[in-house]
């Protein structure tokens, strides 16, 4: 079992890190449970957090993220126009292969990935998929191309805080198989994701600044039923490719 926090400063931070990584309600006894505090401390925090917009009241007795957190979020996000800069290469994505193409940035605060940018299929049958949504990062070629070269502690962080894929409602892959898929992922440069139950696919790789930064991902989104239709090599080729792009890009700007 991992130790608790002692001192007040090591406490708030660690509920921040809670609170940014979800769920997005909680009521708080079970954000007590979660960050195994007492009840006393956790409502005593709470409410500094509370005063400092970093979590606000929800319905009933429920609190949830505050505004000061998600704009401190959106700050780092947007710390050069990653979305502007992609959007030439997700264009290109779309036209040689006719399916969406997505940019997930890495939002540090919540642990999660946000979507930057979209360009979507022109095919009719397509996966809803909308700038600004939250993609939790333990399912997904999206989400273990990120995953996949965070440090191990933050890795650790978020893995213990995603239980349950949001799509499937199965839990999570056991963390030997994860760090499996991590270690190909790290080999090829690429994510894979086929989920026929649901009918999605995806294939994505890293976007960096510097060699050790990740930044997100670039990655294209279809249904699985269209997946084998594809040369697979052709796909996550491209993806890599527009992806050191974007990264090469970064490095300049930073």
């Amino acid at each position: 079992m991992t130790q608790s926090p002692s001192g007040s400063g090591e406490r708030l931070l660690h509920m921040i890190r809670l609170i940014a990584s979800g769920p997005d309600s909680f009521t708080l006894g079970e954000f007590a449970e979660r960050a195994q505090l007492p009840l006393s401390s956790v409502h005593r925090l709470l409410k500094t957090l509370e005063g400092a917009g970093f979590v606000e009241r929800g319905a009933g007795q429920s609190y949830r993220q505050g505004r000061e957190l998600r704009r401190i979020a959106s700050l780092i996000v947007s710390r050069f126009d990653i979305g502007r800069c992609a959007r030439d290469l997700l264009e290109g994505l779309v036209r040689d292969f006719h399916e969406t193409a997505v940019l997930c940035v890495y939002s540090p605060p919540t642990h999660r990935g946000v979507i930057a940018e979209v360009v979507l299929t022109p095919h009719p049958l397509r996966f809803a998929i909308e700038k600004g949504a939250n993609v939790s990062l333990p399912w997904g070629s999206l989400g273990h191309a990120i995953l996949a070269y965070l440090p191990p502690s933050e890795i650790e962080l978020i893995l213990r805080s995603e239980n349950f894929g949001p799509l499937t409602g199965r839990p999570r892959p056991t963390r030997q198989a994860l760090e499996s898929e991590f270690a190909k992922i790290r080999e090829n440069g690429y994510a894979l994701y086929c989920e026929e139950h649901i009918d999605l696919a995806g294939i994505a790789a890293p976007v960096f600044r510097g060699p050790d930064e990740v930044l997100g991902s670039i990655g294209m989104i279809l249904p699985s039923s269209r997946y084998n239709l594809h040369m697979r090599g052709d796909l996550a080729y491209a993806v890599r490719d527009a992806a050191q792009e974007l990264s090469r890009q970064a490095e300049i700007s930073g």
